[in-house]
């Protein structure tokens, strides 16, 4: 690398470290420059760091110097250092000191959020800044940050940085602008990992099929709404459900057709129960219907009322052409002091295997099991 030797006259220069009571008694490198058109391959020592000289234009094509007097700002920056990195190499490790701004002359780095390397947070690329807030609130890094390729930065210190702020009134606007937009796309994609964590959790206690809940939902909030409904002192009933002779209804229309039929079931007894019935599907061809604040008397009413909406219900083949309807069995338990979950469920399931043997199509309840 070719390096002409200036001599400054630092009383003629307002930005010499001497005219600021600065201790200069090492080499300072703003007694050197590059020469304009020095060869290009000097970036192949990916580990140097340079004094090279930074042109207006460099500067001009970042948008924290977008429409403002670049003169002011290169006088501060022209003789700061350029560092380069090779593909891979790091630049930033998260929760370690950083005291340094970072402007992308070339090239493209990648930040990670985690110790893997593995997500991607952001990429930068030309014209682009990074390390800037450890700057400004004096914190570790927040991220990794990595090369992609040959990348050149040219690195302004904390010193040269504050001096910036002091010196261009444009400079600290664009990089409260830049802040703020980096600040709103956090909160965007944090409110897209909500989305999708809150579908996650929804696909985890919703059933695939038909929509409705699933068993694992059930398991989850029956011993809670029993806990509530017990503290309250209000009825609480669990209807259990059975699609009667299903194995042969598949065997004859086939399993998409079951499937169907599924669905017709749980979509029935949606919209058949008050909202703030609960309904779920218990496994196969069972559903579970749970009725808050609902005595044995308004559940037989619950419990007929969506049979026959599910006996009256229109099922067509794959060609569109009416088959026959499918029937339900059901099992209806009411809530008793000191009820557990299993406890209503298994006398539930009682009521609806009785009601199976007196014929199908039909609500039984646990009363008359004990009667």
């Amino acid at each position: 690398m070719e390096i002409w030797c200036v001599s400054l006259l630092f009383y003629c220069c307002p930005l010499f470290p001497g005219n600021r009571g600065v201790n200069i008694n090492k080499k300072s490198s703003y007694f050197y420059c590059i020469r304009a058109d020095v060869n290009k391959n000097h970036t192949s020592d990916t580990n140097m760091t340079s004094t090279e000289q930074i042109s207006r234009e460099h500067l001009s094509q970042f948008k924290v110097f977008h429409n403002q007097l670049i003169d002011p700002i290169w006088e501060l920056l022209r003789y700061c250092e350029v560092r380069y990195l090779s593909e891979g190499e790091v630049l930033l490790e998260k929760n370690q000191a950083n005291r340094t701004m970072f402007l992308v002359l070339s090239g493209t780095l990648k930040v990670y959020l985690d110790d893997e390397h593995q997500r991607v947070a952001a990429e930068l690329g030309q014209g682009q800044t990074v390390g800037e807030l450890s700057v400004i609130d004096g914190s570790a890094a927040s991220a990794h940050v990595v090369s992609t390729g040959e990348t050149s930065l040219l690195c302004v210190n904390e010193k040269t940085f504050w001096r910036l702020t002091r010196a261009s009134h444009g400079f600290c606007t664009s990089l409260l602008l830049l802040l703020s937009l980096r600040m709103r796309s956090s909160n965007i994609s944090l409110e897209e990992s909500e989305n999708l964590q809150w579908k996650f959790e929804q696909q985890a206690l919703t059933d695939g099929l038909t929509g409705v809940y699933n068993r694992r939902w059930l398991d989850q909030m029956l011993p809670r709404l029993l806990l509530r409904s017990e503290q309250d002192n209000l009825p609480f009933c669990v209807l259990m459900i059975d699609v009667d002779h299903f194995k042969k209804f598949n065997d004859n229309y086939g399993h998409a057709i079951g499937d169907n039929a599924l669905c017709k079931v749980a979509d029935t007894l949606v919209k058949n129960v008050r909202p703030i019935d609960l309904v779920a599907r218990y496994g196969g061809e069972e559903f579970c219907v749970l009725l808050p604040e609902t005595d044995l008397q308004s559940g037989i009413g619950a419990g007929t009322r969506t049979r026959k909406a599910i006996h009256d219900a229109k099922l067509c083949d794959s060609n569109g052409k009416p088959i026959p309807g499918i029937t339900i069995s059901a099992g209806l338990a009411e809530r008793r002091v000191g009820d557990s979950a299993d406890d209503m469920l298994k006398r539930a399931d009682q009521a609806l295997y009785l009601a199976k043997a007196q014929g199908r199509d039909r609500l039984e309840t646990s009363a008359e099991i004990l009667a």
